[in-house]
């Protein structure tokens, strides 16, 4: 009955003329609700008689204090939020639009700092394998930070900024960041580079195979540098790139990439829990129907929608038909497996695996020795390759 009687009344908000909930709900969530919106959310949820945890209560305080200028102290609350519920927490947003707008950035900066190191001291489920001495890069647009594993623990961390518009690129330039399993293509030239990318940058292979398969486009996905002091402290001000501190990335992060072996995550929000299909066990009876040339039970391992180099899965089968049935024996060696996973919010299971391994071949024939890469999807109760490529190395 309130909120009924609160709507029928003339409001200011086109959103609350109209009765449109779901509009003051995203709203809320983005940190742009007014006061009056606010109550009528409120009184909506008191009908309910639902309980409300308390790091909500914190965040709508913040906003509530923001909408009154007093930035210092939503930040607190933000901050209380978030070391509630270090998870999705859309005070995070906040804190990063508030924190250039006051004086003790750094002591705030250092203090959610604290909190994400803890939030990690048990890698995430995304990060499903890694190699003791093998470096992962995972992004999370929510906090704007770059966090580097190696193995299974978190070694660095950089605040990054991302672009403009907060949600997953669809199209060439909207302004978002591509959320998805990259690695790292080129590093790119300075020479070609433009003053603003600060002389360093690494490219992504945006879009990858699952990006594609989605329809999504674009191109031009870096880690990149800049010329502008703390351009990495300027939370959703990119183009669609992933900027991080100029020295930072020179000295401490572009060592660490392999254009062979490196992978790099990006996630809205890096989840807490997953539920995770048995991947190794899938490379298992993969590498298995190889070696005993079961040419129809290893291209039972494809996607209808598989891609590679040579086209799709009927040019795939083609190939495989002549490399397979032609040989007198098959041995393949499998190590220094990693196996990342990607999700989005609400996702209870992932949407799709990258996988990265050493492979060792040897056949009557030929052989070879070199680093394979696979986007695996889940395609009705099984999974199955997207895409597959392979780099010989010495």
């Amino acid at each position: 009955m309130i909120l009924l009687l609160l709507i029928s009344l003339a409001f200011a908000s086109l959103e609350l003329e109209r009765g449109n909930l779901k509009a003051l709900f995203e709203k809320f969530s983005e940190g742009k609700i007014n006061k009056l919106e606010l109550k009528v959310l409120k009184a909506y949820f008191e009908t309910l008689n639902l309980g409300v945890e308390p790091y909500i209560y914190f965040y709508t305080k913040g906003l509530m204090l923001e909408k009154e200028g007093k930035k210092e102290e939503a930040i607190k609350y933000y901050l209380r939020s978030i070391k509630l519920n270090p998870g999705y927490n859309p005070s995070y947003y906040r804190f990063n639009f508030l924190i250039r707008e006051v004086e003790n950035r750094e002591f705030y900066r250092k203090e959610i700092g604290e909190i994400l190191k803890k939030r990690f001291e048990n890698k995430p489920p995304v990060i499903v394998k890694n190699p003791e001495n093998h470096y992962i890069f995972l992004v999370e647009k929510m906090s704007q930070y770059l966090f580097v594993f190696k193995g299974n623990k978190l070694v660095d961390m950089y605040p990054v900024t991302t672009g403009r518009n907060i949600g997953d690129k669809e199209r060439e330039g909207d302004g978002r960041t591509p959320e998805g399993l990259y690695y790292f293509t080129e590093f790119i030239d300075p020479r070609f580079l433009s003053d603003i990318y600060g002389g360093i940058a690494v490219a992504l292979n945006y879009p990858n195979p699952y990006d594609r398969l989605l329809g999504k486009t674009g191109s031009g996905i870096w880690l990149h540098g800049s010329n502008e002091e703390d351009r990495n402290k300027l939370p959703f001000s990119t183009r669609g790139c992933v900027v991080a501190e100029t020295n930072v990335l020179k000295e401490d992060i572009i060592p660490k990439i392999n254009l062979k072996n490196t992978l790099i995550g990006i996630y809205k929000v890096i989840p807490e829990k997953l539920e995770l299909e048995d991947v190794e066990a899938f490379l298992r009876n993969w590498k298995r129907s190889w070696e005993k040339k079961d040419y129809d039970k290893f291209i039972s391992f494809y996607s209808k929608n598989f891609r590679w180099k040579g086209g799709g899965l009927k040019e795939w089968k083609s190939y495989k038909r002549r490399t397979i049935l032609t040989k007198k024996f098959i041995r393949v060696k499998i190590s220094n497996l990693t196996v990342l996973a990607f999700s989005k919010i609400g996702d209870r299971r992932p949407r799709y695996y990258l996988v990265e391994f050493l492979q060792e071949y040897n056949s009557d024939t030929y052989s070879d020795r070199g680093i394979k890469r696979m986007y695996i999807v889940k395609e009705g109760e099984s999974l199955k390759i997207l895409s597959e490529e392979f780099t010989i190395i010495n």
